[in-house]
């Protein structure tokens, strides 16, 4: 019946010896971290401090804006371009934000990046999408860039040194500056015009105009009225045989009408 009692004892005098190691240990550890602890603390003082100095000082209000590689713009456009106003803060500013609105009022620029210049300035750095081809709508023509997305500007006539795209269905939402055009027939016609520019089949030749009017017979007019017939299928086959053909064949606008590449042999058609 002893036992139980010795037992008790050993765990009365065991809870003190512990109690003073943890203590011990503790009081340790806050001495070795207490130059970390203070040096933390003084750096968010100091942190904080100018933050709240930012914030509030008139020496870091927005007084400029330059918006760069679209040419001289006026203060006030500068302004306007952005939708900033003057004397905002230059700390607190949502970059990001201007920098989405920017692309959303202009879909003309590919790239558009946003940034501070302290204590007074921003910049906005643009890249421009570059034209491809043109689209004959009607009686307009419209700039598009290798995405197929729809540049501004219109004209009544074709621009020049642009390879005309025939045949293009309207889009349902209509011609909006900034849409991505996405009809199969318009890839289509994009992708022959990057490979027969890319492979420089026509060599001193110019690609004046893809026809896809007819899906099933696709053409490719060269200098302006000479008509290259590829058909639907296989197109790439047959732009292969087009480049074997000219390296026999003088494409003379006078004496060719038209080469047609839809058959087993190559057809050339006179004036």
């Amino acid at each position: 019946m002893v036992k139980p009692l010795k037992s008790k004892v050993r765990r009365r005098n065991l809870s003190p010896i512990f109690s003073v190691k943890f203590l011990g240990g503790f009081k340790s550890f806050l001495l070795s971290s207490l130059p970390y602890i203070l040096s933390l603390t003084v750096l968010g003082v100091l942190f904080g401090t100018v933050a709240v100095y930012a914030v509030n000082s008139p020496s870091f209000r927005l007084e400029e804006v330059r918006v760069l590689n679209i040419g001289s713009l006026a203060a006030e456009q500068a302004f306007k371009f952005c939708e900033l106003q003057k004397g905002e803060n230059l700390v607190t500013l949502d970059l990001v934000n201007v920098q989405e609105l920017i692309k959303r009022k202009h879909p003309e620029f590919k790239e558009v990046r946003v940034r501070r210049v302290l204590p007074n300035r921003i910049e906005v750095l643009l890249k421009r999408r570059t034209p491809i081809a043109q689209i004959a709508f009607s009686s307009r023509y419209v700039q598009v860039d290798k995405s197929l997305v729809v540049l501004p500007g219109t004209a009544s006539s074709p621009f020049r040194n642009l390879t005309i795209l025939e045949g293009v269905p309207v889009p349902p939402e209509g011609l909006l500056v900034g849409a991505s055009l996405r009809e199969a027939g318009t890839l289509k016609a994009l992708k022959l015009a990057e490979y027969i520019k890319g492979h420089r089949l026509l060599r001193k030749h110019t690609l004046s105009r893809i026809d896809i009017s007819d899906p099933r017979n696709i053409s490719v007019y060269v200098d302006g009225d000479i008509e290259i017939r590829l058909g639907f299928t296989h197109l790439v086959e047959r732009l292969k045989i087009l480049d074997q053909t000219l390296k026999t064949v003088e494409l003379d606008r006078v004496k060719i009408r038209y080469i047609d590449l839809r058959f087993d042999d190559v057809v050339i058609g006179p004036r």
